[in-house]
């Protein structure tokens, strides 16, 4: 019921506070213009930074970005897992999101259930600049004031942050190290 009224919340251009399997997260719909502008306003991110996706399977994340072969193989051999990859994007993704689309299949049932329907927003439920939140008190009133709903799960395991990892030129290239290792990738899209 919860995950139905959430959802609900995403479609309607709103934000929701949910648990990933790393830490708490603002979700929003990330095809949406007005939804993503509304969490950089919540987070007071500035855009340059750019937001990452998540996506509940390989056919939804085809459906907005032009994966090469390496790229769908890195999507079916470590995802879900604490992976992300930069990819092209299609027109569906507003430029607002990123320049490429930033996109992981999140191992939380929770963040998957919520993009079913459409790719949503993965960024951290935290004030631009502040500590990661493991709990819904760790998260500042400023920005819960924003948001219309929120998933409480208790206290999340202070996970690392997923690898951010891009195919370039052929070639694995790392933005953040995270769990999984250059070294494992590069076997998978051998």
């Amino acid at each position: 019921m919860e995950l139905q009224e959430a959802r609900k919340v995403i479609e309607e251009c709103g934000l929701v506070v949910f648990p990933t399997e790393t830490a708490y997260g603002i979700a929003a719909d990330a095809t949406n213009p007005d939804a993503v502008e509304k969490v950089y306003e919540a987070k007071q991110r500035p855009q340059e930074k750019g937001l990452t996706a998540i996506v509940s399977s390989l056919e939804q994340a085809e459906r907005y970005a032009k994966l090469s072969d390496n790229e769908r193989k890195i999507v079916k051999e470590l995802m879900p897992g604490p992976i992300t990859l930069v990819s092209e994007k299609k027109d569906r993704i507003p430029d607002s999101m990123n320049e490429k689309f930033v996109f992981r299949v999140s191992s939380s049932k929770t963040a998957r259930t919520l993009a079913e329907n459409i790719p949503i927003t993965a960024t951290s439920a935290n004030i631009s600049g502040e500590e990661t939140s493991y709990s819904i008190e760790d998260i500042s009133d400023k920005l819960l004031e924003k948001v219309d709903f929120v998933i409480d799960t208790g206290k999340l395991e202070d996970g690392p942050t997923s690898t951010i990892t891009e195919i370039v030129d052929g070639e694995v290239v790392i933005h953040r190290e995270g769990p999984i290792k250059k070294k494992e990738i590069e076997k998978v899209v051998e």
